[in-house]
């Protein structure tokens, strides 16, 4: 079966509103100990990122008293639809243009993808072909008959996601899913 970058994705995001100070959103950047916080609106639908070096810039300027979080919304980012194939969010990874992408359905924040997330299915993939000779089994029948078979493992399935929907793209590169175009 083929994966989804939703099946592969983080959920370890902090969030904030644009309305947010950005005094208490660099407070929630040091205790979650993050680099970078992902801002939504009231009804939970993605509208960007504000780093750790926009705060840090921010405070060493001077800039952070009496300023909110919505002054800082980095727009150009990649946001990918919950049922895109990873094979399709790969490329863009390998070629550099993406060190990570935002998860969404129907514009509501799912998760992150890392290059880190996609390493790890690249090498589990890379594992599970070479491995597949070592999960060959040679057994002897009674008789001295000899066959090889696959020994078989379950594994915990990954989580299911339902229909396919559109992506949205808030400013950077915009990967659809196999049905509508991008918002």
């Amino acid at each position: 079966m083929r994966k989804t970058v939703a099946q592969l994705m983080s959920v370890d995001f902090v969030t904030v509103t644009a309305h947010m100070s950005l005094e208490d959103a660099l407070s929630l950047l040091i205790e979650a100990d993050a680099t970078e916080l992902c801002v939504v609106d009231l009804q939970d639908h993605f509208e960007g990122i504000v780093t750790d070096f926009d705060l840090l810039k921010s405070h060493i300027y001077g800039q952070l008293t009496g300023q909110l979080v919505g002054s800082l919304i980095s727009r150009a980012v990649t946001v990918l639809s919950a049922d895109t194939l990873i094979e399709i969010a790969v490329p863009m990874f390998r070629d550099g243009s993406c060190s990570r992408a935002y998860v969404c359905r129907d514009g509501r924040l799912l998760g992150r993808l890392s290059r880190t997330n996609v390493l790890r299915h690249l090498a589990q993939a890379e594992w599970e072909i070479s491995s597949k000779a070592s999960r060959l089994v040679r057994v002897t029948s009674s008789g001295g008959l000899v066959s090889t078979i696959e020994a078989q493992e379950t594994t915990p399935r990954a989580p299911q996601f339902m229909t396919p929907q559109p992506t949205s793209v808030l400013g950077g590169i915009c990967v659809a899913a196999p049905t509508p175009s991008c918002r």
